[in-house]
């Protein structure tokens, strides 16, 4: 207490001015429009900076709330897309299958990769969701812009993925406008291509075509994309074509996906894997 005293009385001309010139500033601002007009301007730059930094601020730290809120969102949409499609291939058919189908109801759940690889000939992805989330092995899983492979296997908390990338997995599609079928499959190489098998060779295909998948399986539904037609040659035996396609999910950069749970494909596997136990 003694050192503030002495501080204040060796400095006290110096405190005397500041509150001599804080009083002449205010009388200035307070009773002079035009210095009034130039503080309140200046005050409002000011504050709108410091606001504006503030904002940033907030905006970095609440990154990864937004994007989880987006993904989310972005899952509701896809299950809004799979309901309204089947509806309208619904209603082209049969109007009593329609309201049916209205009734239908495709899970989808947003998860983010963990862990990927591209270069291996059997390559797998790792997401973040697991049993805890409603995710089951055998399901099928997308990203924005097309497929990306299938659920194998699944703890409470993590997923582990068989993409398209994997001599494994085989995915029954379609060549669009023709729809003729083969399986998409991919045995290494570049990981922007893969190749649809088991084309007929007198099957109408063109460079450019799109290929989507089936809905015969039980992971995917009728209709979502997989890529395009980059080339085509007739095999050896003159029967079928080999097509490369090259595929939308560009799987180096991928970062989220949905995994796709639709009870109708499970009920359709149950009953797949039971007529397979009765035959053996």
């Amino acid at each position: 207490m003694r050192s503030l005293i002495d501080f204040l009385y060796r400095h006290n001309h110096w405190l005397v001015f500041l509150l001599l010139e804080g009083i002449s500033l205010a009388l200035l601002f307070t009773y002079n429009k035009y210095q009034n007009n130039i503080w309140l301007s200046s005050a409002n730059v000011v504050t709108g900076r410091l606001f504006e930094v503030e904002q940033n601020v907030q905006s970095f730290f609440s990154l990864r709330s937004d994007n989880k809120n987006l993904a989310e969102q972005n899952a509701r949409l896809e299950e809004k897309i799979f309901r309204l499609e089947q509806l309208i291939d619904s209603v082209q058919r049969d109007s009593l299958v329609a309201v049916s189908t209205m009734k239908r109801a495709i899970n989808v759940t947003p998860a983010t990769v963990v862990s990927n690889s591209i270069n291996r000939t059997d390559n797998y992805i790792t997401i973040n969701k697991g049993t805890d989330d409603g995710i089951a092995p055998d399901m099928g899983v997308i990203g924005s812009q097309g497929i990306v492979g299938v659920t194998y296997k699944c703890s409470r908390h993590y997923t582990l993925v068989i993409p398209i990338l994997n001599s494994k997995s085989s995915i029954s599609c379609k060549v669009m406008p023709s729809e003729s079928f083969g399986y998409l499959q991919w045995n290494g190489g570049d990981s922007r291509i893969a190749r649809l098998c088991d084309v007929p060779r007198y099957a109408k295909v063109s460079v450019g075509d799109t290929i989507v998948t089936t809905g015969s399986s039980t992971f995917f539904p009728e209709g979502l994309p997989v890529g395009t037609i980059s080339s085509f040659d007739p095999l050896s035996d003159n029967l079928s074509n080999l097509i490369d396609v090259e595929l939308y999910t560009k799987f180096s950069t991928l970062r989220h996906v949905f995994v796709i749970n639709d009870p109708d494909t499970a009920e359709q596997r149950e009953l797949q894997e039971a007529e397979t136990e009765k035959k053996k």
